[in-house]
């Protein structure tokens, strides 16, 4: 399952690249801002699995939020600080037309993203650094099932699917571009996903299992409903991918089939190791890209183009390298560090 978070984050990265690529125009790629859903399914999944049973004081709910904040906020400050220092460079150097510390690159919106809260209905527009719209929703989510483990221990996953019911219906009544939302309904869209997650988790034990050539069979069934899904879905019909994405984790949770074991190929499960930071670095590097483009005039209308759709794979293909380069360096520097000292700090005292 970590695998297939690496595999969402290179989807991720392939949506928002600005090349006019082979593949930039079909429905999968067009359609693979629906990955994210498969973020907080699974981000549901594993925090119900290793918290579930542990949070039975306030204090054991603060040592949770305090260790899930040091595993995302100091690369998202990272990149909020790159991001800033780029703003600068507009402001006195004039790098390009854009004006400086404006709408979504506004003085106010720097404290509600150290907050992590940007993505709460609290702006118009996405923020900074756009991705980042998934962690203010993730916060949320821990902040509800800190609070729903702590009231209800034994309840608190039924409790959960109901505001997994609500935010879904909201999404799908209130939402303009529906599951393509981010700083309005992220909340509800996350919570969603979370906590089917955290119900998958709880009855996992309870739904009979495949072996064999049966659960590879399962495996492949399950990765073609998914990718046919997420290549048509559109419109409305999109807010049904949280359940697809428990239909995909139930099944390689198992880890029964032989896609499992080539997702357990230790280069795969490496890219999930670095998924977070290909993730949050993606967007900076792809927008100093777009400044240089322009200058460059490589970019005749919205999209770098160099007048040959096989050059432009391979520029796509080289900038995605350079992405994953950029994001080692952040992974190994910032937040591999950073959670070992989180997990110093947080870690129980004995007698």
């Amino acid at each position: 399952m970590d695998s297939l978070r690496g595999v969402c984050a290179i989807l991720v990265v392939m949506f928002h690249m600005p090349v006019a690529s082979h593949w930039r125009d079909w429905g999968f790629i067009q359609h693979s801002y629906l990955f994210v859903d498969y973020f907080f399914v699974l981000s549901g999944f594993v925090i119900a699995h290793a918290y579930a049973g542990r949070l039975k004081t306030g204090r054991d709910a603060g040592r949770f939020m305090v260790r899930r904040l040091g595993r995302v906020w100091p690369l998202h400050v990272l990149m909020l600080g790159a991001f800033i220092a780029l703003e600068l460079a507009r402001l006195f150097f004039h790098v390009d037309s854009a004006s400086a510390f404006t709408r979504d690159r506004s003085v106010e919106a720097i404290f509600t993203n150290l907050l992590l809260i940007q993505a709460w209905h609290v702006h118009p527009y996405l923020t900074w650094n756009g991705p980042a719209w998934t962690l203010s929703a993730e916060v949320a989510c821990y902040l509800i099932f800190a609070a729903l483990v702590l009231a209800a221990p034994k309840r608190f996953r039924w409790i959960g699917l109901v505001l997994a019911i609500v935010g879904g219906v909201l999404v799908l009544t209130c939402a303009k571009r529906f599951m393509n939302t981010t700083y309005d309904f992220a909340v509800q869209q996350a919570d969603d996903g979370f906590f089917l997650g955290c119900l998958l988790q709880g009855i996992l034990t309870k739904i009979p299992r495949l072996k064999g050539m049966a659960a590879t069979g399962l495996e492949i069934a399950a990765v073609v409903a998914a990718c046919v899904f997420i290549g048509y879905a559109q419109g409305p019909v999109t807010v049904a991918v949280t359940l697809v994405f428990v239909a995909l984790v139930w099944v390689f949770s198992g880890e029964d089939g032989a896609l499992s074991r080539l997702l357990d190929h230790p280069a795969l499960v490496t890219l999930g190791r670095w998924s977070f930071a290909i993730y949050m670095v993606h967007m900076f590097i792809l927008t100093v890209m777009m400044i240089v483009a322009r200058k460059l005039n490589w970019v005749p209308e919205r999209r770098i183009d160099f007048g040959t759709v096989w050059l432009n794979d391979l520029f796509a293909i080289a900038m995605f390298g350079f992405i994953v380069v950029v994001a080692v360096f952040a992974h190994r520097l910032v937040e591999q560090p950073a959670q070992r000292m989180i997990d110093r700090w947080t870690k129980p005292k004995t007698a």
